[in-house]
């Protein structure tokens, strides 16, 4: 009897503590959300006391959907941002079955931290100077292949069909998800599974797609929901990249927010949440496909295909995933010369001249280098310290509750344009918004699930054996997680402190709104010097933009590296 008292006075404590937990969870990342939502549905609905409307009606909805080019925009959003997504994930899980355990994948998983660092929209401006008209491209293949003295009238940026938009966007998601898929494969065994595949007849590529991916996706199925929502809704890459007549649906929404004239903000309003909708139903249609993917799988498997004769045809088409990140950084080239530029006349490969006049002005940027530093140092350092407390404390809690684990992904589950707006009136209504905590605070419920994704696993195979040695040589709990658990995690807390750090730098829409225009960063910046045409200081603003993580990258590497370099995690390499 009191064994069984006791174990049940432990389950009551845990049940207590999770209970707790989600709740905190919840109000932490739901509140935001929910105020946002609130403020968005109450103009939606005709209720908006501020502008003199103190009765629901349906005339925001009447007007809104009496947008020209409602239907071509929303199907812009819906094609672009599913098509992303499937490239994206399949594009990573050809390249882990292709290079997993070889030397290119060694190299090329040393990459993924500065790639995953790459704002999105120093992509977009990167393939602006790539793709335009007299982009570098036509420049490098022109009069030699092409015939042509002067800039075509026709450009692969913007196209009417999307198409760059969702290379860009999968030039910015692959990496991503590469390096997610990476961290999950560790956490499977890989080799006794290709060896049983291998066993019963199986290529390598269909023992992948047999065994092993179907394991990878269970574990990085909800950041994929995560990556195709963003894609529905992205704004700045499709600010730069995709067609303006119409435009994507966010963008649609967007402008009805910034219009000068207030009484917009009401049929915008259910714009976001017509966005939402749009994100419903993409989700039914990814969940289709899932059930069809799975199907396909399951019938091949029944009837005994092997697939060997497909091995072949595996590298072929690793190039072709790898392909649209090397036009991304190819872009970032682009970027590089353009900020440096000197009399560059078509259709000239290199510019005349080198010139540091775009650099000269420099010191105007320093305020939002100054302003984007602090945010992210801040939100990041914040984050990474929430989580984690959560998980060393509460570590297998956490892991078994999946309703947890989705309030952790909230912000990234609801598009942002569809609360953003609703947010920063509550904020407005608070007299807080346009100010630092709330700005760090926004920022820190987007970084959190990223760092989650990092430091969860890391507990998740620490081996709690050195804790029990050192706690029976008489270290006291404080001693033992300095001078045990830190050095143990120092890898993974500074990939996490990293990854932070550059989506912070990148977040665009967040800034916009809830910094109401008087906390300006160097990403704002770039965008808008991009969007009105400005070359060079576009270029400068998008390596200024690409400078700010990559130092963080070298900085934590090194003190890391300076601190723990005897160790075998820094062995092997890089962050990741």
């Amino acid at each position: 009897m009191p064994v069984a008292n006791s174990r049940r006075a432990i389950q009551n404590r845990q049940h207590i503590a999770i209970t707790g937990l989600t709740a905190l969870t919840a109000l932490l990342f739901g509140l935001p959300v929910l105020l946002g939502l609130i403020g968005i549905i109450l103009p939606a609905s005709g209720y908006f006391p501020a502008f003199g409307q103190s009765s629901f009606s349906g005339d925001a909805a009447s007007h809104f959907l009496a947008t020209p080019g409602l239907g071509l925009a929303t199907w812009l959003s819906l094609k672009t941002g599913l098509m992303a997504s499937a490239i994206s994930l399949a594009g990573c899980f050809v390249i882990l079955a292709a290079f997993s355990g070889s030397r290119m994948m060694l190299r090329l998983r040393r990459l993924l931290g500065p790639l995953v660092a790459i704002p999105h929209s120093t992509i977009a401006v990167g393939l602006v100077f790539l793709l335009a008209p007299s982009g570098w491209l036509m420049r490098l293949v022109s009069p030699a292949l092409t015939g042509l003295e002067q800039p075509p009238n026709w450009g692969l940026v913007p196209d009417p069909y999307g198409l760059v938009l969702i290379l860009g966007l999968v030039a910015k998601e692959l990496p991503f998800l590469l390096l997610l898929g990476l961290s999950a494969a560790t956490s499977l065994p890989l080799a006794r599974l290709l060896a049983i595949g291998a066993a019963l007849g199986y290529g390598r590529f269909t023992s992948w797609v047999f065994l092993v991916l179907p394991l990878i996706y269970r574990q990085i199925r909800l950041p994929v929901i995560a990556v195709l929502v963003f894609s529905l809704s992205v704004v700045d890459m499709a600010l730069l990249l995709a067609p303006s007549l119409p435009p994507p649906l966010a963008i649609l929404v967007l402008n009805g927010f910034h219009d000068a004239d207030l009484a917009t903000r009401l049929p915008a309003s259910f714009g976001a949440i017509w966005q939402i909708g749009l994100v419903l139903i993409a989700l039914l249609l990814w969940w289709i496909g899932e059930n069809l993917v799975g199907a396909i799988v399951r019938f091949c498997r029944w009837r005994g295909w092997r697939g060997q004769s497909t091995d072949p045809w595996l590298g072929f088409l690793s190039l072709f995933a790898i392909l649209p990140m090397l036009i991304g950084v190819m872009g970032l080239v682009a970027a590089l010369l353009w900020s440096f530029a000197k009399g560059w006349f078509f259709p000239a490969a290199l510019p005349a001249g080198v010139s540091w006049l775009h650099w000269q002005d420099m010191a105007s940027y320093l305020p939002l280098i100054i302003n984007s530093g602090l945010l992210a140092i801040s939100a990041a350092f914040l984050a990474v310290g929430v989580v984690f407390l959560w998980l060393y404390h509460g570590q297998h809690l956490i892991q078994r509750n999946r309703l947890l684990q989705a309030a952790i992904y909230l912000p990234l589950l609801v598009p942002q344009i569809s609360f953003l707006f609703g947010l920063q009136i509550g904020l407005s209504w608070a007299g807080i918004d346009g100010s630092w905590p709330a700005l760090i605070y926004i920022h820190m419920i987007f970084i959190l699930p990223y760092i989650w994704l990092v430091l969860a696993p890391a507990f998740a195979q620490m081996d709690w054996r050195h804790d029990h040695v050192a706690s029976s040589l008489g270290l006291s709990p404080f001693r033992r997680f300095l001078r045990v658990h830190l050095p143990l995690l120092a890898m993974p807390i500074g990939a996490a402190l990293f990854i932070g750090f550059a989506v912070s730098i990148a977040l665009y829409l967040p800034t916009v709104f809830v910094g109401g225009g008087r906390i300006a960063t160097i990403t704002v910046e770039a965008v808008s010097l991009a969007a009105n045409g400005s070359r060079g200081p576009a270029g400068v603003a998008a390596m200024l933009q690409l400078l700010i993580p990559l130092i963080c990258y070298a900085a934590i590497w090194l003190f890391l590296k300076y601190r723990f370099g005897r160790f075998a995690d820094m062995q092997g390499g890089g962050l990741t």
